[in-house]
C-alpha cells in the first residue's frame, strides 16, 4: 500500500490507513472544537460537528412544562433576563409558556451560549420514531392518547383516550418518560432525537 498525499480538499482526514502511516490521520476537520459529531438535525447538515450544551434537554423541558410560567426553564438555561420577564408576565399570560413548551418539544431551544441542549441518548434497538413528535403529541393531545398512537401502541392509546390520560396522571408520566428517553415504541426501540 502506497502512502501518498491526501486528495485535495480532504483536509488530511480520512479512513484509517488511507493516508499516511497507520494510526496517523492528519489534522481534524475544519471547525472541530472537541464537540460531538452528529448533525442531521434541523438546519444542521449531515456529518456536521455539533457541540452540545452541558444542560440536558429533558431537564429544561420538565422545567418548562411544570414551572414554565415562572420562567424556570429560562433560568436553568442561563437566560436570566428572559427568565425574569417570563416570571413577571406569568409566562406572557400563558402564550409565551405555550410557545416555549412547543419549542422545547421540537428541540429548538438553545442555552445562553447558543448551543443545542443535550438530547437523550438512544439505547435500545433501532430508533425510528421521532422523539420530538412524540413529545409534542404528548403535550398537545396526550390526554387523548395521541403519543401512544404515534408509538404504534394502539391498545394503550385507546385506554388512555377513554380515561382522559388517566385523569392527567398518565399524561404526566408519559411526558416524563418521553423527555428522559425512557419511552419505547411498539417494537421496544428507543425514540430517535434530532
Amino acid at each position: 500500500m502506497a502512502y501518498g498525499a491526501p486528495p485535495p480538499g480532504s483536509g488530511g482526514y480520512g479512513p484509517p490507513g488511507a493516508y499516511g502511516p497507520p494510526g496517523q490521520y492528519g489534522a481534524p476537520p475544519a471547525g472541530y472544537a472537541g464537540g460531538n459529531f452528529g448533525g442531521g438535525g434541523y438546519g444542521t447538515p449531515p456529518g456536521a460537528i455539533v457541540q452540545y450544551s452541558d444542560k440536558k434537554r429533558s431537564t429544561a423541558f420538565l422545567f418548562a412544562y411544570l414551572l414554565g410560567y415562572l420562567g424556570a426553564d429560562r433560568f436553568y438555561l442561563g437566560q436570566v433576563g428572559l427568565g425574569v420577564l417570563k416570571l413577571l408576565s406569568c409566562g406572557g399570560l400563558g402564550l409565551w409558556y405555550l410557545v416555549d413548551l412547543v419549542l422545547h418539544c421540537l428541540g429548538e431551544v438553545k442555552d445562553n451560549e447558543g448551543r443545542p441542549l443535550l438530547p437523550p441518548e438512544p439505547v435500545f434497538g433501532t430508533p425510528s420514531v421521532n422523539g420530538n413528535h412524540v413529545l409534542l403529541a404528548g403535550v398537545l393531545a396526550g390526554q387523548f392518547g395521541a403519543d401512544r398512537f404515534l408509538l404504534g401502541q394502539t391498545g394503550l392509546g385507546v385506554v388512555k383516550l377513554l380515561t382522559c390520560g388517566g385523569l392527567g396522571i398518565w399524561q404526566l408520566v408519559d411526558l416524563i418518560l418521553a423527555a428522559t428517553g425512557s419511552l419505547r415504541d411498539a417494537q421496544g426501540n428507543s425514540l430517535h432525537w434530532r
